[in-house]
């Protein structure tokens, strides 16, 4: 075996593997947990003892146990959001006198809409009758639905992108909850912005702070005389939101393009992390988009306030509203509504920026408007490795999708929603075409104002769907569809607690794949940096066409010792009279632990005693320290690195056959 390795150091890692941001990762896990970990810790902050709960990849099972009366009693009114009193089991840790209860604004009325879904959001209030209680240091948590997500990930996606630039945030799992031994479904853990969060960040002073909610219309903008009622004190006080008038009268006070007084009210970097997180990610269901909520802003004692992210199940262009996708022009004023190609010096969306001083203000000036930049570049490094994230996750949580037995979206939605396709628009929200499960869904309460995704313009809707009406929040203009409504109500087939799933959510959800290499284009054009090139796929023939030589091939099918191999985001091809394969799924298949080193461009593959490592770019690798040189040059395709299927062959000690007409490379150990 020592020596199957030194050969594939020889050759398959003439093998560059992959020239991704995250690399070729066999186990991602421990990255990203030591990313998590290190950015959950501040020096400030507290270390907690649930963060071992909520690693971004972690399932862990919740049990809830409640009176079958309160449970019916929660299902009949869940507008009411009351809690229960109830015992639980999170990952093995028993409580009892525990708060349970429904969670949620427009999704919560939407799902209370439907006649057979009782799928709701619900938060774990682990102090709410014992204020001494807590899990392990948490005093509360919620459970997201995933309602508008097919894919499960958005929100992980966004909250991981934000740790990996330093940026406080609440921290993520996934979770298999259970109702008195019952399996509810899979749902997304995120740590509420409470007690636990802020000790977490800030300390144990964070008591002599106050933290405050938004509601929809938060925008900042001073207003004399105002109370800014859509913002609302959720923990400590503000007597009279003293400190909160001054941090907006401040913020709109600055200079145009000086600094003015603002670091004395506002923790700067937050703003702007958040900001470049919203634009790189088509969130604009928060303060960037025309809805202007979605966050969360922590004052300290002296009056000093950090934005604090929430509500990331819309990115990745999940929401559709702020005057549909285009541009909406009001007036002399033109504003971007499409995802894909927001300006990085306009982050917004269906609003204008004269409308959000936080980002206006901050922008113009040149130093925030540098380290803005700075952010922005390195969310699109963590962009360039987005599909390899994609498919890792996907990995994890795809069964836990399979048994999910209240599920908004198939399965095949799932699978969908994070594959890339080339025919889809990655500006609309299904790409024009209703899923599965669409017909018989009328628009549900709260919802009439969402804009249809471009290109459902022109549709016949579908029986009982009503066409909803366009409008732009900033712009207080309107224009409703002629179609007549026909009510509030949303029937879906399955869904329901105990069927067969099925059903749909939102329908704003488009691939989240297909969006989010076309915005990494996007943004890599508009930051001078090389341009990833897209997939394009042919996807009624099977075929693919490569971006960087338009060479049309097969598709083309590989065993190893008559097992296939699966390539999940780059089929091998032939080119130039060869064999091409990703080298990655084959050291894989052979169970080598490979890693990727994002600084130094160094890829690692080890099994058992052997450790070898290639730097991108370089014409030599290194097995245990010994130099060897790499004889022939691999290609990059979709972020996978592909080698001649001969120098696979001649480093792993492997016979080969390859079968023209099948397409077909039959690898068999001798």
């Amino acid at each position: 075996m020592n020596n199957l390795l030194q050969k594939v150091a020889v050759t398959a890692l003439s093998v560059t593997m992959v020239t991704s941001s995250f690399g070729l990762i066999a186990s991602p896990n421990a990255a990203y947990a030591a990313e998590d970990t290190a950015a959950t810790t501040t020096s400030t902050g507290i270390t907690q003892a649930y963060e071992s709960l909520f690693q971004t990849d972690n399932v862990i099972d919740i049990n809830v146990t409640i009176d079958d009366a309160d449970w019916e009693s929660m299902l009949e009114s869940p507008l009411d959001k009351d809690y229960k009193k109830v015992s639980v089991e999170v990952d093995g840790n028993k409580l009892d006198n525990v708060g349970f209860s429904t969670k949620g604004n427009l999704t919560l009325k939407s799902v209370a809409s439907m006649e057979d879904s009782d799928r709701y959001s619900f938060r774990l209030k682990f102090d709410k009758y014992d204020k001494t209680q807590t899990l392990l240091g948490l005093d509360k948590m919620v459970l997201n639905n995933n309602y508008a997500d097919p894919s499960y990930m958005r929100e992980v996606l966004h909250y991981e992108a934000l740790r990996s630039v330093g940026m406080d945030v609440p921290m993520t799992n996934y979770v298999n909850l259970y109702v008195n031994g019952e399996l509810v479904g899979f749902y997304t853990g995120v740590e509420a912005v409470d007690d636990s969060y802020l000790a977490r960040n800030y300390g144990e002073d964070y008591e002599d702070g106050v933290l405050y909610d938004t509601d929809e219309r938060s925008y900042l903008q001073y207003e004399e005389g105002s109370d800014y009622s859509t913002l609302t004190e959720d923990l400590g006080t503000d007597e009279n939101k003293t400190k909160l008038k001054n941090f907006i009268k401040t913020l709109n006070d600055m200079p145009e393009g000086e600094k003015g007084d603002i670091e004395s009210v506002l923790d700067v970097d937050s703003a702007l992390q958040y900001i470049a997180g919203n634009m790189v990610f088509g969130n604009y269901d928060s303060y960037n988009g025309d809805k202007g909520h979605n966050y969360m802003l922590y004052s300290d004692a002296d009056g000093k306030f950090t934005v604090v992210p929430w509500d990331f199940n819309m990115s990745f262009n999940g929401y559709s509203g702020g005057g549909g996708r285009g541009t909406t022009t009001t007036g002399s004023t033109t504003t971007n509504t499409n995802a894909t190609n927001v300006s990085v010096d306009e982050p917004v969306l269906g609003i204008s920026m004269e409308n959000v001083p936080m980002i206006n203000n901050l922008l113009a000036v040149p130093e925030y408007k540098e380290k803005y930049l700075s952010y922005v570049n390195e969310l699109t490094d963590y962009l360039e490795g987005i599909q390899d994230r994609i498919t890792e996750l996907a990995d994890v949580i795809r069964p836990y999708v399979e048994a999910d037995p209240t599920k908004f979206y198939t399965t095949e939605q799932f699978e969908s929603n994070i594959a890339y396709s080339a025919n889809a628009d990655a500006a609309d929200g299904m790409g024009g075409t209703p899923p599965e499960g669409f017909d018989g869904m009328t628009q549900p309460e709260g919802m009439e104002g969402m804009t249809p995704p471009e290109g459902f313009e022109g549709m016949t809707p579908p029986d009982g769907m009503t066409p909803p009406t366009q409008s732009d929040g900033a712009a207080g203009t309107e224009t409703t569809d002629t179609t007549t409504s026909k009510g509030n109500t949303q029937t879906r087939p399955g869904g329901n607690f105990g069927g067969g799933g099925g059903g749909m959510g939102s329908m704003a959800a488009g691939s989240l794949t297909t969006f989010a290499l076309n915005r990494l284009a996007n943004l890599q054009e508009q930051l001078g940096r090389e341009v990833t090139p897209l997939p394009e796929t042919t996807e009624d023939t099977g075929s693919e066409t490569s971006s960087e030589t338009g060479t049309t091939v097969k598709t083309i099918s590989v065993t190893l010792d008559g097992q296939a191999i699966t390539f999940p985001d780059q089929d091998p091809l032939e080119q130039s009279r060869r064999v091409m394969v990703p080298v990655n799924a084959i050291l894989e298949t052979l169970g080598a632990e490979v890693t990727w080193n994002k600084t130094a461009k160094t890829v690692t593959a080890v099994l058992n005693d052997q450790t070898l490592v290639l730097q991108i770019g370089s014409s030599t690798a290194t097995v245990n320290g010994e130099t060897i040189d790499i004889d022939e040059p691999p290609i990059i395709q979709n972020s996978r690195t592909l080698v001649p299927v001969r120098f696979i062959s001649e480093g792993l000690g492997l016979t080969v056959d390859w079968d023209q007409s099948a397409a077909q490379v039959s690898l068999t150990s001798k």
